[in-house]
């Protein structure tokens, strides 16, 4: 595994990876149908009960650290993107979506660098900030929680990111929401990242769809 320049998160985990599907929510141009994937299989097709059967997975695991996203309840998982290891969308909501993305390893003292420069780019694409909490603690874990803004196409949305160096990877949590159900997602939101096993999954889901982290 290579060490990253400090300069910019790399090109698959960067914030525009994470903007460019806030933008396809807000037009609405995602399929009705939620499906699952195996990130094992990138992108090849599968029988439609398997996707049914992954989409209402118990959770996503990602095996090469032991880490484990739990699905929320109402919640189905759908295929993630560049740099993402587990993707959620509402059930009754196209343009409700929360997104778990992953760093490669990060240089020793970069982590708030990397933050920043995701944060950066968030900003340089038009949104903007509406609050910011830093060092907002889930549990033992603290990182900077952002909400952001944006106006698309006559509709308000809201994008919140919440960002926790573990280890020495970046993770970065993302709720992308229409504004006036972003106080109901919240919970959603909360309730993903506190159930979180960051480290050892024991007794994993035969069934669950795994990703591994960026190489």
């Amino acid at each position: 595994m290579s060490l990253q320049a400090p300069g910019r998160p790399a090109a698959p985990w960067s914030a525009r990876a994470c903007l460019a599907l806030c933008l396809v929510l807000a037009l609405g141009a995602l399929p009705n149908e939620a499906v699952g994937q195996d990130p094992g299989a990138r992108g090849r097709p599968t029988a439609k009960g398997q996707h049914h059967q992954r989409a209402r997975a118990e959770a996503v695991d990602v095996e090469a650290i032991g880490a484990r996203v739990r699905r929320p309840s109402g919640w189905v998982i759908v295929p993630s993107g560049p740099g993402a290891v587990a993707t959620f969308r509402a059930a009754a909501d196209r343009q409700a979506q929360i997104e778990v993305r992953l760093s490669d390893q990060i240089l020793v003292g970069r982590a708030d660098r990397y933050a920043l420069s995701f944060q950066n780019q968030i900003q340089e694409e038009g949104f903007r900030v509406e609050v910011a909490e830093r060092d907002y603690a889930y549990g033992p874990r603290v990182g900077d929680r952002v909400t952001y803004g944006l106006e698309y196409d006559g509709e308000s949305f809201r994008l919140m990111t919440w960002a926790h160096h573990e280890g020495d990877r970046m993770w970065v949590f993302s709720l992308f929401c229409s504004e006036d159900r972003l106080e109901a997602y919240q919970e959603v939101f909360d309730e993903v990242i506190s159930e979180m096993v960051w480290q050892g999954a024991p007794d994993a889901d035969a069934d669950a769809p795994t990703a591994d982290p960026p190489e």
